[in-house]
């Protein structure tokens, strides 16, 4: 085709039947529905949004364009201290490298406070931005407040959360607990509603209050959680004989996704849930260095802090009130997300105040039990914990009373586990290398995100070469592995040549399994199978000797 004729060409205009014609056909016959992928929060996800997509909704975008003052967003990174005198020290350094608050996180016990050190924090509060977290009335930081004359606890830019007011400072409203049960965007956007409307019965006028979310790796999710809650809080304000004036929205990169196994995939996901929060219109944002779980260093909070400062400047996003404004994906998630949140919240008023929380926390509890399960079966990711583990990770001992309601938990309990009671472990390999080897691949990594690191076998052709190569490495525990007309052949007779000591699994499923459970087998290893409870079994079978009997 000349230049001339590809100038001249033209294509017909294409629609959503088109689009879902030609993935059927890429499908292969699967159905179309294969390709929507539910949520948590009972949402659909489609493949293709389009824009008729918004003519089915309402298009929230121009009331979100005006709840937020400003385009930018304020830098919070937590002080990580031991004492008031470092605490001082790093705050005042981390504002000379780009921090824009001063952030105190209280700590049990609390600090003492000398009458210097109170004046000295007193000045800083004045000239900068603050937000203080308290877990105790006593704490001695509020002695500062006591310091400060009238007109500069007028002047004051702060926020603060705990059992403790300073009338000249926002409330900040956390929905922290929700998200770390478990919740999902609804349930935390229910529950910063009804946090507002108990606020609200205590003073008539909300005009200092700010509301704080954790925001997880669920990318788009996140952003239209930020989002929706703008739309929210403007129904919020109409239905409370509020001011409709912008509220302040505080995000924290959540640890609910953190892993201590290949801790450094930790800055992917902080930078992930970084990127969302601001592009869902957040107007101050802490992001958790990759190692806030075994302690952080220097480098790790420098690190945190420069992801923020790296969007900063290099995505010109700050640049905009609504940056995800005009998505047709986003824009429908933000509309779902409104609908469900405030009929979840009315539904919740309508119940006795005193179980109003307690049936949120429920309804987050259940989620987390699922969240554990699709995790646990490999149906979500998290690399470097489930999925692509590194064997050679050790888990730091650390003491982590708090445990933020992680994925991750029961992975690193497995890999705590082995690393104090190994088990030497081998993958069997049997017929021709090419043939086996997805199936192995399969099988190592799958053992690998247990806390097992197994040995691969050379490829064997008959059983009693296998067995003798197992006796002499001392393997406590093998998977044999091949293809499935090899493994019904040679399977039964490795069976019958092993001894009651070895734990015998084979990869994959077969309509044999039972029958060679009767010779000796334990069990066996496939795609969606729990990771987590096969462990504990194999866990068990060691405790207890011998061949086990695979529930």
């Amino acid at each position: 085709m000349t230049i001339e004729q590809m100038k001249q060409a033209t294509f017909p205009k294409a629609n959503f039947e088109n689009w879902q014609e030609e993935a059927v056909r890429t499908l292969k016959g699967k159905p179309y529905e294969q390709l929507i992928t539910p949520t948590f929060e009972g949402i659909d996800l489609e493949p293709l949004y389009t824009a008729e997509h918004l003519h089915k909704t309402l298009n929230h975008s121009a009331v979100i364009s005006h709840a937020k003052k400003e385009s930018t967003w304020l830098v919070a990174q937590t002080t990580n201290a031991g004492s008031a005198s470092e605490f001082l020290h790093k705050a005042k350094k981390q504002l000379n490298l780009g921090n824009d608050m001063i952030v105190y996180k209280a700590t049990v016990p609390s600090w003492a406070w000398s009458a210097t050190e109170i004046e000295d924090l007193a000045k800083l509060l004045n000239s900068h931005p603050f937000l203080l977290s308290i877990k105790d009335s006593d704490d001695q930081i509020m002695q500062v407040f006591d310091r400060m004359t009238k007109q500069q606890l007028d002047e004051l830019n702060g926020y603060i959360e705990g059992p403790v007011s300073v009338q000249s400072l926002s409330r900040n409203i956390s929905t922290s607990a929700i998200h770390y049960a478990g919740g999902t965007a609804v349930h935390e956007l229910a529950y910063a509603l009804l946090a507002l409307s108990k606020q609200a019965e205590e003073q008539a006028e909300l005009t200092k209050v700010a509301t704080q979310f954790e925001i997880d790796t669920n990318f788009f999710m996140e952003i239209a959680k930020l989002r929706a809650f703008r739309v929210l809080w403007k129904a919020f304000s109409s239905a409370y004989n509020q001011k409709e004036e912008a509220i302040n929205v505080i995000a924290n990169t959540s640890l609910r996704s953190y892993s201590k196994l290949d801790p450094t995939v930790n800055l992917l996901r902080a930078g992930n849930a970084a990127f969302s929060a601001v592009l869902g219109g957040s107007d101050i944002l802490s992001v958790s260095p990759h190692d806030a779980l075994t302690g952080t260093s220097p480098t790790s909070e420098r690190i945190a802090r420069n992801v923020q400062l790296v969007i900063r400047e290099e995505t010109m996003v700050n640049k905009m009130i609504d940056p995800s404004a005009g998505s047709f994906y986003v824009e429908s998630l933000t509309a779902d997300l409104v609908r469900q949140s405030w009929d979840l919240f009315l539904k919740t008023l309508d119940m006795n105040p005193a179980e109003q929380e307690n049936y949120l926390m429920s309804l987050a509890k259940n989620v987390h039990s699922s969240r554990i399960q699709a995790i646990a079966k490999r149906k979500a990711s998290l690399i470097g914990t489930n999925v692509y583990a590194n064997p050679s990770d050790s888990i730091v001992t650390t003491d982590t009373a708090k445990e933020y309601g992680r994925l991750a938990v029961p992975f690193e309990q497995l890999r705590k586990h082995f690393g104090e009671f190994p088990l030497s472990t081998a993958v069997v390999l049997f017929g021709v290398l090419k043939d086996v080897k997805p199936r192995a691949d399969f099988v190592q990594g799958f053992l690998q995100a247990g806390g097992l690191n197994p040995v691969m076998s050379p490829v064997f052709s008959d059983a009693q070469s296998a067995w003798h190569w197992v006796k002499s490495n001392q393997m406590e525990y093998v998977v044999f592995a091949a293809k499935d007309e090899m493994t019904n052949e040679i399977l039964p007779q490795f069976l019958n040549i092993a001894d009651q000591q070895t734990i015998i699994d084979v990869a994959g499923r077969h309509t044999e399994e039972n029958k060679w459970r009767e010779q000796g087998l334990n069990g066996s290893i496939f795609a969606g199978q729990d990771v987590i409870a096969k462990m504990q079994q194999l866990i068990d079978v060691k405790k207890n000797g011998g061949h086990g009997n695979e529930a």
